[in-house]
């Protein structure tokens, strides 16, 4: 089996590492950011209606579906290419 050369790895640790850091902004808590320009008052919100959910746990099944596929996915890749090398 052939292994992956050093900069490749490396390249393909950022490339994950850089991902999973945009998917953290991406499913973040979003803030209401208010517009300076606009006439309109804006409804002003409580901190009970801005804080998450209890209980909720979308943030955390979406972390443990890519942590379980970035572990799933390279054992099948291994595997895979162990069943073809046994022909």
């Amino acid at each position: 089996m052939k292994k992956l050369s050093s900069p490749i790895r490396m390249i393909l640790f950022a490339i994950i590492g850089i991902s999973s850091a945009f998917l953290s902004v991406a499913f973040g808590t979003s803030s209401a950011v208010p517009q300076a320009t606009t006439a309109t008052p804006t409804p002003t919100l409580s901190k009970a209606e801005l804080a998450l959910e209890v209980g909720s746990t979308d943030g955390i099944i979406l972390w443990a579906i890519a942590i379980a596929l970035f572990i799933i996915i390279p054992i099948l890749w291994h595997w895979i290419q162990w069943k073809r090398e046994e022909k």
